[in-house]
C-alpha cells in the first residue's frame, strides 16, 4: 500500500531524512517510533502530500504522492497529534463541515459521535471542549470519509487510560475492515499493542 524507496528531505539544501526505506502492506500496522525532533511528523507530512519536493520515491497504492493531486485525500484520513478542529463551531458541525469536503458517502456522524463518547455533547462548541475530547473528535474526523489508509499522529496523547483504550479498540477495529494504519507515536505501550511492525 505503501513504499517510500531512497526518500531524503530537508527544508534547506542538507537533508534530514536521508535514505528513508520501508513499506506498509495492505491491512498492515506500522508503528513510526523515535524522540521529538527525529523527523516522524515530516515523514508524515511527505506521505500526505503536505511536502512535495522530495526526493527519491514515495508511492501510495502505486502511485507517486506529488503527482496525486486532490483525489489523495479522498483516500486517505489524517489524525494530526495537534488540533485542526474549529472552536467556534460545534462537534456536529465540525464533523458536517468536514464531511462536505469529500465527494463519497460519509459514516453516520452520530455512530462515530457516540463511540467515542460524545454524542452528548455533540452540540457543545469546540471551545468548551477539555483536551481530551478535542483528540477524540480529531481522529473521528479523520474517519468520516471512511478512507482504505490512515495517519494517526499519536492519536492516544492526552487521553486518560479508558479514553485511550477505547480509541485503540477503534484502531483495531479499522484494520480488522482492511484499513492500513500508520501510526506515529512515541508511545512504546501504544506501539506494542497495535503494530505489526515498528521503524
Amino acid at each position: 500500500m505503501i513504499t517510500v524507496a531512497n526518500l531524503n528531505f530537508g527544508y534547506n539544501r542538507t537533508p534530514f531524512l536521508r535514505d528513508v526505506n520501508f513499506t506498509v502492506q495492505k491491512g498492515e500496522i506500522l508503528g513510526i517510533l523515535g524522540p521529538s525532533g527525529a523527523g516522524k511528523s515530516t515523514l508524515q507530512k511527505i506521505l500526505i502530500g503536505m511536502l512535495p519536493r522530495y526526493g527519491g520515491s514515495v508511492t501510495i497504492d502505486g502511485r507517486e504522492v506529488n503527482t496525486c493531486g486532490n483525489e489523495l485525500y479522498e483516500r486517505i484520513g489524517v489524525d494530526f497529534e495537534f488540533s485542526t478542529l474549529y472552536e467556534k463551531l460545534t462537534a456536529r458541525q465540525n464533523l458536517r463541515f468536514a464531511g462536505s469536503l469529500y465527494r463519497g458517502p460519509l459514516r453516520s456522524t452520530d455512530e462515530l459521535l457516540d463511540s467515542v463518547g460524545l454524542l452528548p455533547s455533540a452540540g457543545q462548541k469546540v471551545s468548551e471542549y477539555s483536551k481530551g475530547m478535542k483528540s477524540r473528535l480529531n481522529f473521528i474526523k479523520a474517519l468520516l470519509h471512511n478512507p482504505y489508509l490512515l495517519f494517526l499522529d499519536e492519536p492516544t496523547s492526552g487521553l486518560d487510560p479508558n479514553n485511550a483504550q477505547v480509541i485503540k479498540t477503534m484502531i483495531r477495529k479499522e484494520q480488522a475492515q482492511g484499513k492500513t494504519i500508520l501510526l506515529t507515536t512515541h508511545n512504546m505501550q501504544d506501539a506494542a499493542e497495535l503494530c505489526d511492525r515498528v521503524a
